[in-house]
């Protein structure tokens, strides 16, 4: 028995990516709904209501609708289903109440995503189409360090805030990051660098990584723009510049 993923195809891949919860369902009425909050004014042939057979990926909040009804509202270009009919719904949320109200994005066969059902009873996977999201999450990271000036393995050494004028209330409040290298994977760097960061918690900047002495990991860099060039050659300016060392593997297997 392996214990490797089965391939999953690009379509499956897209809709894993554009809806945040998906299921194999058997439809057990057409053209009515399991809430009455249901917005009257969509209901129509196209509105299902489908038994949750098996939560596929799912939010926190969603993994546990496993047995339940729930009223699709069916995307304007699928097929129209009859009762007893399975398939995997791939979902966004429309409406929250005594039952979930959802809006298809896609549907596949139930027979796509079966091999993901099956090998998901075997694995520490989470959810059946956990390895889905992942391959789906490693490709950004992936692409977003092809976009990244330097990329390198260290340990921070020391922070320092630069202490520049706050014009506003969303300022990022800039600190400096000295940076021991111990590993370039890409750019002009050697032994020892620094990059800046934004240490508020502004909604802006709030997701920026907030690094802290001593810690190791895989740093994605970017050039700091004229004006900062002075202060360090480098920048953080995504919530993915700061990466665990173990996804460099990650970075090389999606070049």
């Amino acid at each position: 028995m392996t214990d490797r993923a089965p391939a999953a195809s690009e379509e499956l891949k897209r809709l894993v990516r554009e809806a945040p919860l998906s299921f194999l369902g058997t439809v057990t009425r057409v053209g009515g709904t399991s809430l009455a909050a249901f917005p009257a004014d969509v209901r129509d042939d196209r509105t299902t209501v489908v038994k949750v057979n098996e939560v596929l990926h799912a939010p926190d909040a969603f993994r546990h609708l496993a047995g339940s009804e729930v009223t699709v509202q069916l995307a304007s270009d699928a097929d129209l289903l009859e009762v007893g009919e399975t398939a995997a719904f791939f979902t966004r949320g429309m409406v929250y109440g005594e039952s979930l109200g959802l809006a298809e994005v896609g549907r596949l066969p139930a027979s796509a995503v079966q091999p993901h059902v099956s090998m998901a009873a075997t694995t520490a996977d989470e959810m059946p189409l956990s390895s889905v999201q992942r391959e789906n999450r490693n490709k950004d990271i992936a692409e977003h360090a092809r976009a990244a000036d330097a990329v390198v393995v260290g340990t921070v050494a020391a922070l320092e805030d630069l202490g520049l004028p706050a014009f506003s209330e969303h300022a990022p409040l800039l600190w400096r990051a000295t940076l021991d290298v111990s590993h370039v994977e890409k750019g002009p760097v050697n032994g020892r660098t620094t990059f800046l960061y934004p240490r508020s918690g502004d909604v802006r900047w709030r997701h920026i990584p907030k690094p802290v002495a001593g810690q190791l990991g895989l740093w994605l860099l970017h050039d700091t723009p004229s004006d900062l060039a002075a202060q360090a050659p480098y920048q953080l300016s995504d919530p993915d510049d700061y990466q665990p060392v173990q996804n460099l593997a990650v970075l090389r297997e999606g070049q």
